[in-house]
């Protein structure tokens, strides 16, 4: 998994330039050229407490979304960077450089006591209170004293990351949990949250406000209502068609209005949380069927 394949796109047959001069005399590319080749090498390391702090605190604000001001940061973050911990991070220039994406679970059961870990469970909980069933489930799983031992899924990537080194890492992650001095106290979990996102494109604002009169209101096709869902980690796909349970929901804060959001569409991204839920043998039904439908390049 070395090497990925580059090529540039573009809606117009004119090469732009950097420079006035080659801007003044626009150059016609032909189909024949060759696309770009860029060589990539992602290496897998352990999580090193020493560099990685800033990085992975930066990745778990990322997958909270606007909501990463009710989540203590610094604290998961310590957590996750414990010594012994499981997880894995790409990088491309060495173990000293900065992580492309990071994946890591952290046994909530046992660190339920934690202020950081405790606070997570009542947004997760406070999160869920409209999907009756999984809240139960999860309000079953997630209580003092709960006879069952369920953790929590870190997984974020820069957005240019391929999903084909995804498959590896939770391969990675299973054998480590597996193979862990701490093992049985630690990672022998019975279910797996796995925090992601998704995003719904929306009717932009704008063009609510110029549709003023009832005549065109009326006269709107039924698609310029239509809401649609897609993925940021597309690899969510395998995960929800194996889960217990999943949901979609809506963060508390918003921070960015769904039109500051819009690049060359007609609708504006509304980010929205995505919870998924699978048992142990879920994950790794899970992670197979990830193998095939994104396997290395």
């Amino acid at each position: 998994m070395s090497k990925k394949r580059v090529q540039e796109d573009s809606d117009s047959d004119i090469d732009l330039s950097s420079t006035d001069e080659e801007l003044e005399q626009p150059q016609i590319q032909t189909n024949d050229e060759e696309p770009e080749i860029v060589d990539v090498d992602f290496d897998f390391f352990d999580f090193n407490p020493e560099i990685d702090f800033h990085s992975v605190k930066n990745f778990i604000r990322q997958l909270f979304g606007d909501d990463n001001v009710d989540i203590e940061l610094s604290a998961l973050t310590d957590l996750l960077l414990e010594k012994g911990h499981v997880g894995t991070t790409v990088k491309t220039d060495g173990k000293g450089g900065d992580p492309f994406s990071i994946l890591s679970v952290l046994n909530l059961t046992k660190n339920l006591k934690q202020t950081a870990v405790s606070k997570l469970v009542d947004y997760i909980l406070a999160k869920t209170s409209k999907s009756t069933e999984f809240n139960i489930m999860l309000r079953q799983l997630l209580k003092q004293n709960s006879k069952y031992k369920t953790g929590l899924i870190f997984s974020e990537r820069l957005i240019n990351m391929p999903v084909e080194t995804v498959p590896p890492m939770y391969k990675m992650l299973l054998e480590e949990m597996e193979k862990s001095e701490d093992s049985h106290e630690e990672y022998e979990l019975d279910y797996l949250i796995v925090v992601s996102k998704v995003y719904q494109l929306v009717a932009s604002e704008a063009d609510k406000l110029l549709d003023d009169s009832n005549k065109r209101k009326k006269t709107k096709t039924a698609d310029s209502s239509k809401k649609e869902m897609d993925y940021f980690h597309y690899e969510d796909t395998v995960l929800e068609k194996n889960s217990t349970n999943y949901g979609y929901f809506n963060y508390n804060r918003k921070v960015q209005e769904s039109d500051a959001r819009r690049v060359f569409t007609d609708y504006g991204i509304e980010p929205k949380m995505s919870l998924i839920l699978l048992t142990k043998a879920q994950l790794s039904k899970a992670i197979v069927e990830m193998e095939q439908q994104f396997p290395p390049f």
